[in-house]
């Protein structure tokens, strides 16, 4: 029975590990092995990592300085035995079908390269679930294409062949933003993806990030935009609805991120001059104000 190697980096992740690696005890197909990489943890991730391994010799410890979540990933993907490999965040949970539903799509699809799954999004205070703001109402249904115009494919929902990761297609550690996307973006080039029915991924919505991470974020967000592009392969149509996708991106880090209402303005503008035909400028905001209030009032709601 083919193997899918489960790579999960952990920095500092003691609070939420129990919880990602009891929903691997609980899946109902065994064939699997967790790879959990210590990234130079200042806390007790690696006695939580210990213990599970102690428990079931699925679990595998890999303790390394800190180097970052790529690197960290980049080291799982070494020590990987699998047939098919899995990212699943320290913090994240995925449903007891998971690694069978994974295992199913590849045995009865040997066409297919990358399975992925959409995610319940909850909050880590609460546990209630978050609504799904961001989304593509011009998608094409092709996978690549659409994570150009927007990142909506979750990590920690990915599983893809092992063969795909040759050396030059491992996670890049030049950059500290926006690598999930581009090696999203570089496994989903020239492979064939498909999506699970149904969600297996449950994940955690921590606070919104510091205010001064967001310059950071802005430089990550369009410096790894342009490279992709660039490729000469993309449909007109498709780079400038991308390019428009993107200034909306840094409105949305600049309002919510940098709490910077004039530059989330200016980049907002930029987004329709870049495509004015792009509804999704003008659909999304009116969607996040929907929910937002709609959500709210559920919360005042179960308060009562």
């Amino acid at each position: 029975m083919s193997l899918i190697s489960i790579i999960i980096p952990a920095y500092n992740a003691e609070r939420f590990l129990q919880e990602t690696c009891r929903s691997l005890l609980a899946q109902t197909c065994p064939h699997w092995e967790a790879l959990i990489i210590d990234d130079g943890s200042q806390d007790a991730t690696a006695d939580v990592a210990q213990a599970f391994c102690a428990q079931d010799g699925r679990f595998h410890l890999i303790s390394q300085a800190n180097a970052g979540v790529s690197a960290a990933r980049n080291a799982g993907i070494d020590a990987a035995h699998g047939d098919f490999i899995a990212f699943l965040d320290a913090d994240d949970i995925w449903e007891t079908s998971a690694v069978a539903q994974f295992l199913d799509v590849f045995t009865s699809c040997p066409e297919v390269d990358i399975v992925w799954s959409d995610a319940i999004r909850f909050d880590s205070v609460t546990g209630k679930t978050r609504p799904v703001i961001w989304k593509n109402y011009l998608a094409t249904g092709d996978p690549w294409l659409d994570m150009l115009i927007h990142h909506y494919i979750p990590i920690s929902g990915v599983c893809c062949r092992a063969s795909l990761l040759t050396p030059d297609m491992r996670w890049r550690t030049d950059i500290t933003h926006g690598e999930d996307r581009d090696f999203l973006l570089r496994i989903l080039r020239n492979h064939t993806a498909r999506k699970l029915a149904m969600p297996i991924l449950h994940s955690r919505e921590h606070a919104a990030s510091a205010s001064h991470n967001a310059q950071a974020a802005l430089r990550g967000e369009q410096a790894v935009m342009r490279e992709h592009l660039a490729d000469v392969g993309i449909p007109r149509r498709i780079r400038r609805r991308a390019w428009s996708a993107l200034a909306f991106r840094c409105a949305v880090i600049s309002a919510f991120v940098a709490h910077d209402p004039l530059a989330a303005m200016r980049w907002y503008v930029l987004a329709i001059l870049r495509d004015p035909l792009n509804i999704n400028n003008y659909l999304l905001p009116l969607r996040k104000a929907f929910l937002s209030l709609t959500h709210r009032q559920r919360e005042q709601n179960s308060s009562i």
